[in-house]
């Protein structure tokens, strides 16, 4: 994947949960969903295609909600 691509992916489900969700209130909130999308991919450490796809979009997703505590949380 090329980092443009990863990068519009991210951008766009950081968009798709803020509207979902709304931002973040605090750092603690923020950190707890982070958590949750990266223990995502810890339980998926395979290299088999259907498993890569999986990993693609929780990585996706961590890296999405990493970039809400930066918008929403911090100054």
């Amino acid at each position: 994947m090329k980092l443009e691509t990863a990068l519009m992916e991210i951008e766009a489900e950081l968009r798709r949960a803020t509207l979902l969700h709304g931002p973040f209130h605090n750092a603690h909130e923020g950190y707890a969903v982070f958590l949750e999308e990266v223990d995502e991919v810890k339980k998926n450490p395979s290299k088999h295609p259907e498993r890569l796809q999986r990993i693609q979009e929780e990585a996706t997703q961590a890296a999405a909600m990493a970039t809400r505590i930066l918008v929403d949380v911090c100054p």
